[in-house]
């Protein structure tokens, strides 16, 4: 048997944090700038509204991960294609685009008049996203020795963070002042430059072929105990943060902030935050290691979770505005922190899927928060809805360390 190879920690750090700016730049494109577009040009709420749908490639993906896995991980060769399946995604991602912002120069497309075409091609563009999102955990996964995954999960998770800077304020503020064809060019051609890290490179072959009796499955996921493990602790690890997060911009509005102090806030202020949440992710995760990293960042949500309940009636905006920011904080912090762990539940064998239904899971505890998040705080207060954030993050944190520290 073949000893496992693997890319260089620098060169993999690098293809890696292109991979996630450039998903994260496309999908804040979709749910974020492109509705604020629609609508200044007109379209109707109920248009803008059907941005929404845009979470459900996300959410479904794990349905159609395993066909994804098996064209990865072929059977009977040693042979991995998570690259070529990663760079073929992203530059068609950047074509179509590129193609988009061509079509807006000429006049074929504006937003006036094309605004449902445009919400459709970018719905296409976010199943393809998704697809190839199945293939980026794939590959995290197959690279990231657990020595490595915190340094791994920085760079994936401030990737992120850095994608929704370009795709968010870089992106509108470039079509404000060139027009949305110009910002869309210059997404795409951003997403080509981002995409040489990863080209730069050969994916190493798997230290022996796979099997073909053990094809990819959500049958061959769900029967083993680690994932039906990790699919729990995804849930309730980020059940507080996520009541909680939704509910933050509504109190600093009701505390008297300005629209241009939240989009600045929810801009550069949480884009900042949350890379040097990142940054002391990837130092706990090389410190502590394994779930005991994950306890100790949960109980730091926990703890600045209290404190925005303790301060959401008295304290002033600049208080309220500082603790939001340590919520951003620690919420990327524990990102990095349970991406790692959770890594080291997934099979050899298909950990495109297993990562896929974690990560699913977790986008499933968000959409459920946001709403349990609204229905508190409308009906017991801000400080109520914080204070339960606060005690289910310290269950999980208990949960994790008792089961797992």
């Amino acid at each position: 048997m073949r000893t496992e190879t693997r890319l260089g920690l620098g060169a993999l750090l690098a293809a890696l944090a292109g991979i996630y700016v450039t998903q994260t730049l496309v999908t804040t494109i979709a749910m974020q700038s492109l509705p604020v577009l629609l609508r200044q040009a007109g379209a109707s709420l109920q248009l803008v509204g059907l941005s929404a749908l845009f979470m459900l490639p996300w959410a479904l993906r794990f349905l159609w991960a395993p066909a994804v896995e098996r064209w990865r991980l072929p059977a009977g060769t040693a042979r991995r294609r998570s690259r070529t399946l990663i760079l073929r995604g992203q530059w068609l991602l950047a074509a179509g685009m590129l193609a988009v912002a061509s079509a807006g120069v000429a006049g074929g497309l504006s937003l006036q008049a094309h605004g449902a075409w445009l919400l459709a091609l970018f719905f296409a563009a976010a199943v393809l996203a998704a697809t190839v999102d199945v293939a980026c955990g794939g590959f995290a996964v197959d690279q990231l020795t657990e020595e490595r995954r915190g340094w791994g999960n920085t760079a994936k998770v401030g990737g992120s963070y850095f994608g929704m800077l370009l795709g968010g304020s870089a992106f509108l503020l470039l079509a404000d002042r060139h027009g949305w064809p110009l910002a869309l060019g210059a997404g795409g051609a951003a997403i080509v430059l981002l995409t040489l890290p990863l080209l730069a490179v050969r994916e190493p072959q798997r230290a022996q072929a796979g099997d073909a009796l053990a094809r990819p499955s959500l049958r061959h996921a769900w029967q083993r105990p680690q994932v039906r493990r990790g699919l729990l602790l995804a849930l309730v690890l980020g059940a507080g943060v996520r009541t909680a997060m939704v509910m933050t911009g509504p109190l600093l509005l009701d505390k008297g902030a300005s629209m241009a102090d939240l989009a600045w806030l929810f801009g550069a202020f949480s884009v900042g935050a949350g890379l040097a949440g990142t940054a002391l992710g990837g130092l706990l995760v090389r410190w502590a290691r394994g779930w005991r990293a994950v306890w100790m960042a949960v109980a730091l949500e926990s703890a600045v979770l209290a404190a925005l309940a303790v301060g959401a009636a008295s304290l002033p905006l600049a208080g309220l505005t500082a603790l939001v920011g340590l919520l951003f904080g620690a919420m990327a912090c524990g990102f990095v922190a349970i991406y790692s762990a959770l890594m080291g539940l997934t099979s050899p064998s298909q950990p495109g899927v297993d990562f896929a239904l974690f990560q699913c899971a977790d986008a499933l505890i968000a959409m459920a928060g946001g709403v349990a998040g609204g229905w508190l705080a409308q009906r017991f207060g801000y400080g109520a809805c914080f204070a339960l954030a606060a005690v289910m993050a310290a269950a999980a944190a208990a949960f994790a360390a008792r089961r797992h520290g």
